[in-house]
């Protein structure tokens, strides 16, 4: 009797060979680049673009696309971006991390929960500034704090309340905000707004991070 070679090994060599190739392969992708055009990133190496539309994002957060005939089409909700410094002239200001804190207080059987916004900002000042700034308790009025949605977060406090900037000095401001985004809220960034005046700015300046970048800690009290 003829015995037939097994046909296990031959497509375990297959396997193996088809395993090494897909390894190697580079995959095509598609991006957008920075002045809004669709590219093809080739897997030679090499790149065309798609169409001659571009893409923009409008404040309210709508992704559109702008075609060449001169007509837009909304394609959906536009990516979720953070702006967490911003450079001056004389100034760096930078949203080093928001921190939710939560109180609970035992009041008889009922449980009460309150709830801060803290926001960390890290200033320097410019070795080459010839001003100094001055922050002041006061500031509040010039400070304001909303989430995507555009609810508004009244603020409370700024920690150091009178501080004082030179050149080439750096200072940490704590500036906390009554309540918190609620799990309903579908909340999904922060931005807190210095408006002009504070810092000696001339226009106003909006910080922002995503509200899943947030940190999280309970706290005895406010």
């Amino acid at each position: 009797m003829i015995k037939t070679p097994s046909a296990t090994p031959v497509l375990f060599t297959i396997a193996l060979l088809l395993a090494a190739t897909m390894s190697n392969a580079k995959t095509a992708e598609e991006v957008i680049i920075v002045d809004g055009r669709e590219v093809l990133l080739k897997d030679d190496g090499t790149w065309k673009f798609l169409s001659t539309d571009r893409y923009a994002n409008t404040k309210g957060g709508i992704r559109v696309r702008l075609k060449e005939d001169g007509s837009w089409q909304m394609i959906g909700n536009a990516p979720l971006q953070s702006k967490e410094q911003v450079r001056t002239t004389d100034l760096d200001i930078k949203l080093q991390k928001v921190v939710i804190e939560t109180f609970e207080k035992k009041v008889q059987k009922n449980t009460r929960i309150k709830t801060q916004t803290v926001f960390y900002i890290d200033l320097a000042f410019s070795p080459q500034a010839k001003s100094t700034i001055t922050v002041s308790k006061d500031d509040i009025s010039l400070i304001e704090v909303k989430d995507n949605n555009g609810k508004n977060y009244p603020i409370v406090s700024i920690h150091p309340g009178d501080t004082q900037l030179q050149a080439d000095t750096k200072t940490t401001l704590v500036i906390r905000a009554e309540k918190s985004p609620s799990i309903f809220d579908d909340v999904k960034s922060m931005d807190i707004i210095f408006h002009k005046g504070i810092f000696g700015i001339i226009e106003p300046i909006t910080l922002s991070q995503r509200t899943i970048d947030f940190n999280k800690e309970n706290v005895k009290g406010f």
